[in-house]
Parts: structure tokens; C-alpha cells; sequence
């Protein structure tokens, strides 16, 4: 069969491919010829088995190196565990670690927001100078 690499960990030894069939299934690092390991996106030849804990590819051969497409996944500074960050608000506000709901990153106002606030900032300064205006006379 033939697929892509949907996601493979060097550091773990242990990934997914994802077969034209649309399945994915598990492939360790022992499970892959020759000595070089694949990359994200990679195309590979293999053939499938089933395995304990569900779908497996054994004889993994990499036909076309993968660009190494970009992990989404990231490391929580505050509880240490990897994972993906989930977005909060509309548009987003900050992402959120899922295990332990701390704040990972904080997102800038967007342009709209960003004259919104001004708008009502301005327009508040204006209303406490005629407030103080009509004080003094």
C-alpha cells in the first residue's frame, strides 16, 4: 500500500501514516527500512497488519521525503506535558493548555478591535474634559 506520514516523533521512535485508503495506522521506528527515518508528509510504501491496539504498517519503505511539515504540537510551561493548544474566543483570545487550562499565549487585538478601544477611549477623554469643563465654570 502507499500513504503519507501523518505525524512521526525521532525523539519517540514512533509515529502515523495515513494510507490512500484513509486509515491510519501506527508505525515504530523498527517497523521502517533502511537507516534514515521519516519525515511529516513523507510518501511511503508499506504493508498493513493488525495489531493489538488496532491498525499497523510494517515494511515501511519512504519513496519521497516529506518537507518535514510543522508539528503543531507544544510543550506547556506550566504543567510540562505536550499538547495542543486550544483557541479561545471569537476571533481568538489566547490558546489554552487542554490538561491543565493554563493561559499558553495571549493573541494582539485585531485592527478593528484595536479602533474600537481607541474610539471609546478617545470619546470617554472627551466626556471627562466637557464633565470638567462645566465644573470649572
Amino acid at each position: 500500500m502507499e500513504g503519507k506520514v501523518k505525524w512521526f516523533s525521532e525523539e519517540k521512535g514512533f509515529g502515523f501514516i495515513t494510507g490512500h485508503d484513509g486509515i491510519d495506522r501506527y508505525v515504530g521506528a523498527r517497523d521502517i527500512k533502511g537507516a534514515t527515518l521519516p519525515n511529516n508528509g513523507s510518501l511511503v510504501e508499506f504493508e498493513h497488519t493488525e495489531a493489538a491496539k488496532g491498525p499497523k504498517a510494517i515494511n515501511v519503505q519512504i519513496k519521497e521525503k516529506g518537507e518535514g511539515i510543522q508539528n503543531e504540537r507544544v510543550t506547556c510551561p506550566s504543567c510540562n506535558k505536550t499538547m495542543i493548544p486550544r483557541l479561545y474566543g471569537n476571533p481568538p483570545k489566547e490558546s489554552r493548555c487542554p490538561f491543565c487550562g493554563n493561559v499558553y499565549k495571549k493573541f494582539p487585538l485585531s485592527t478593528g478591535e484595536l479602533i474600537i478601544l481607541i474610539t471609546f477611549i478617545v470619546g470617554l477623554l472627551i466626556f471627562f474634559l466637557l464633565v470638567i469643563d462645566r465644573i470649572l465654570n
